[in-house]
């Protein structure tokens, strides 16, 4: 869905083909999922604030790091590549930061050097709040959790906050309490898998999202948001198909965060290759052809990025992490003996 809306973005005419944005939803069904997996798979468990920040950061910025360093690296080398980027020293250092600063390229929007990394900077906001509810223990966590959320994008209506507080009180971060609450009520109730409630929740889901989308009214909490409440919970209550010939869809996923940070490179690398064939014929066959095109390259480059480099690199870093922890028991115990 994102890499769709990324591709209307590589030539203004195929905007004027496919007019609609609402594949830019996905990011809303990510943070109903990221809000789900936080708490579905630290249920029960006793996790330190700090703990919890640590794997997280683990898991997030070291390819966010090497992508927002490939693009510098592509301003210097070949910028021809890169249709708007302006670097900027503060701007590139507050993006390795997950911090949100305006950007010198769109100076009305807190995009980082890696303009799809502006949702991890609310992702990161959400983690650092979910931390704090790790305090507390079983409903009480995501009750510390709603009130932080909710007062936090109250607090921004109340006071009517500016600039980085603006961002960061915006009401999209309620979609990660959506989808805390979806991961709280899998995890305690455990619903048993029910074909005609998943297909029911998923079809109600994707109909309301369409018409929202249609109607082109109200914030995307709405909009999209609570739509991909729906579907998530619907797809986790559906039964496991067990169909072979849908492993593929296996593999996109867990590649999702290597298709999403590489495919701006991809779909660079596709606009100026299709200028240098002559192929960008501006009618809606060469439309579909394109856009096509852009899906199927993006998901094979984001594959590739997820086991040749993504994989690698986690394993890396979790191995360093275990060995700093590991020489840091050790002092200790020399320490105390």
């Amino acid at each position: 869905m994102v890499v769709w809306v990324h591709a209307r973005d590589q030539f203004d005419w195929l905007k004027i083909q496919f007019p609609s944005g609402a594949g830019a939803a996905g990011v809303d069904l990510f943070f109903v999922i990221s809000g789900f997996i936080m708490v579905y798979t630290t249920y029960g468990k006793k996790i330190s604030p700090l703990d919890f920040m640590l794997r997280r950061i683990e898991r997030i910025a070291p390819l966010y790091w090497a992508a927002t360093l490939a693009i510098l690296c592509v301003a210097a080398v070949a910028p021809a590549l890169l249709k708007s980027t302006v670097l900027s020293g503060p701007h590139i250092l507050a993006s390795l930061a997950f911090l949100p600063m305006l950007s010198p390229a769109f100076p009305n929007n807190y995009w980082p050097l890696h303009i799809p990394g502006w949702t991890l900077n609310y992702e990161m906001a959400f983690y650092l709040l979910f931390s704090v509810s790790l305090l507390a223990h079983g409903v009480w966590r995501i009750v510390l959790l709603g009130i932080c959320l909710v007062g936090v994008v109250i607090g921004g209506i109340f006071w009517q906050l500016n600039g980085v507080w603006k961002f960061y009180s915006d009401a999209i971060i309620l979609i990660f309490l959506a989808g805390a609450m979806v991961g709280y009520f899998m995890a305690r109730i455990a619903p048993a898998k029910n074909a005609f409630m998943g297909t029911l929740l998923l079809s109600a889901g994707i109909m309301l999202w369409i018409f929202l989308q249609s109607a082109e009214t109200g914030h995307r909490l709405w909009s999209a948001g609570m739509p991909a409440t729906i579907i998530v919970l619907g797809a986790l209550v559906t039964p496991n198909v067990g169909t072979r010939f849908l492993a593929w869809l296996e593999t996109l996923g867990d590649a999702s965060y290597s298709i999403y940070l590489s495919h701006i490179f991809c779909l660079a690398g596709l606009r100026v290759l299709s200028k240098l064939i002559g192929f960008v014929i501006q009618d809606n066959f060469h439309g579909w052809i394109f856009m096509f095109v852009c899906l199927i390259a993006c998901s094979a480059t984001g594959v590739f990025v997820f086991k040749y480099i993504e994989k690698p690199l986690a394993s890396k870093v979790r191995d360093l992490h275990h060995k700093m922890r590991t020489k840091m028991r050790v002092g200790t115990a020399n320490s105390a003996g």
